[in-house]
C-alpha cells in the first residue's frame, strides 16, 4: 500500500501548505506561490482515496452475515475511526471563548451533526469535507448492503459524478460567469451534493479493481501518466481559484485525474528510506487535517517569525504533525483498539468471521 500512503501524504501536505500561516505565504518565492495556492486540491485527492478504500471494504467477497450485522460492523469501523478525534478538536473550538478569548465563529449544534457544510463555516472551516465523508459513510452501506448495490454494474457508481456536475451547474446558473465564488458570500459551495465526484470515482475504482489490477504494469503506468496529464491540463485551464465557471467542471476533472493516478501507483513499492517519512505522514494525516487550523491560529497569535519562510513552514508542519501524533496515541489508537475488541466480541457471539471487513483506512 506504499502507493496509497504516498498519495495520502501528498494530499495532507498540499492542504497544510495551502493553509500555512500568513508569514509563510507572504514570504514564499513567487515560483512556489502558485504551487502553494493549489494545495486545496489535496481535499479532492482525499475524497478519491476515501471512496476507494471504503469501496474495497464494501466490495469484498460476500458472506452470509445478516444485513443488520453488516451495517453495524461498517458503521462501527468508520465512526470509531473518525468521530473520537473530531469531537476532541470540536470541543477545543467550542471552548475557545474561555481558553483564548476568541469566539467560535458560527459554531453551533450543526457541527455536532456534521451539517455545517450546508451553511458557510467561518471557523473550523476544514470540517466541511468531513461532513461530506460522514454523509457518504451513512449512505454507501445502505446502497451496497441493503439495496444490493454490490451487484450493480460498475457504471452505476459513476452516477453521483453526473449528479454533482448538475448540482453545481444549478448552483451557479444565476451567477455571472468567471467570477470568484468568494464574491458571493451568501452562496454555499460546500454542500454534499456538490462534492460527490471523488468519492464516486473511488468507489468505481474499488468496484472495478479485479479488472484493472490484472492489467500489465505498462498499462497501469500509462493510466497514471494520462491522469497526471489530465491534472496538469485542469490546473492550467482553471487555475488555483474556483470561479462560477470552473466550479461546474473542475472537481470532476480532478477526481478523474487522481483516480487514474491511483490506478497506476497503487502497487508502488517505495525504498525504505523514503517510506520512513511517507508512512508516518500518511498515518497522521487525519489528525493533521483536523488540527492544522488551530495550530495556525496559535502561531499567528504568537506572531512567531524565524526570519525565513522555510523555517516558519517547517515549524508549522512539525507542530501540526507533533500534535497529531500525540492525539493518535492518546485518542485514535485507544479507540481503534476498543473498536477491534468490540467487533471481535460480536464475532464470538455470532460465531462468524468478519470476512471482507478488514480493510483499514
Amino acid at each position: 500500500m506504499d502507493g496509497l500512503d504516498l498519495l495520502r501524504a501528498i494530499a495532507i501536505l498540499g492542504v497544510l501548505v495551502f493553509h500555512a500561516p500568513n508569514v509563510v505565504h507572504e514570504a514564499v518565492p513567487f515560483t512556489l506561490r502558485a504551487a502553494f495556492a493549489h494545495g486545496w486540491m489535496g481535499v479532492d485527492l482525499f475524497f478519491v482515496l476515501s471512496g476507494y478504500l471504503i469501496g474495497r471494504q464494501v466490495f469484498a467477497p460476500e458472506t452470509d452475515t445478516p444485513l443488520g450485522s453488516q451495517l453495524r460492523t461498517f458503521w462501527m469501523k468508520r465512526w470509531m475511526r473518525t468521530l473520537p478525534l473530531y469531537f476532541v478538536v470540536l470541543a477545543l473550538y467550542a471552548l475557545k471563548p474561555w481558553v483564548v478569548g476568541t469566539p467560535f465563529v458560527g459554531g453551533g449544534w450543526h457541527y455536532a451533526l456534521f451539517l455545517q457544510n450546508f451553511s458557510l463555516p467561518r471557523d473550523f472551516v476544514q470540517s466541511w469535507s468531513l461532513c461530506v465523508e460522514e454523509h457518504f459513510y451513512v449512505v454507501l452501506p445502505l446502497l451496497a448492503f441493503a439495496l444490493g448495490g454490490r451487484r450493480w454494474p460498475a457504471w452505476a457508481w459513476l452516477v453521483p459524478v453526473g449528479l454533482s456536475v448538475l448540482a453545481r451547474a444549478l448552483y451557479v446558473r444565476d451567477l455571472p460567469p468567471n467570477e470568484h465564488l468568494s464574491t458571493f458570500p451568501e452562496f454555499v459551495p460546500w454542500s454534499t451534493e456538490q462534492h460527490l465526484d471523488g468519492l464516486a470515482i473511488g468507489v468505481f475504482l474499488a468496484r472495478t479493481a479485479p479488472t484493472w489490477r490484472q492489467w500489465p504494469s505498462r498499462w497501469r503506468i500509462t493510466c497514471a501518466a494520462v491522469g497526471a496529464v489530465l491534472l496538469v491540463l485542469t490546473v492550467a485551464w482553471h487555475g488555483a481559484f474556483v470561479t462560477t465557471t470552473s466550479h461546474v467542471w473542475i472537481f470532476g476533472a480532478l477526481a478523474a485525474g487522481f483516480g487514474a493516478v491511483l490506478v497506476g501507483i497503487e502497487t508502488l513499492r517505495l525504498p525504505q528510506w523514503l517510506r520512513w517519512g511517507i508512512y508516518p505522514t500518511a498515518l497522521l494525516s487525519y489528525g493533521a487535517y483536523l488540527w492544522h487550523g488551530l495550530v495556525v491560529r496559535v502561531l499567528e497569535r504568537l506572531d512567531l517569525r524565524l526570519g525565513a519562510w522555510g523555517l516558519d513552514l517547517l515549524v508549522f508542519l512539525a507542530l501540526t504533525l507533533g500534535v497529531s501524533w500525540v492525539t493518535y496515541v492518546t485518542v485514535e489508537k485507544p479507540f481503534l483498539k476498543l473498536r477491534d475488541a468490540l467487533l471481535a466480541r460480536g464475532d464470538d457471539v455470532r460465531g462468524a468471521p468478519r470476512a471482507g471487513m478488514e480493510i483499514q483506512r
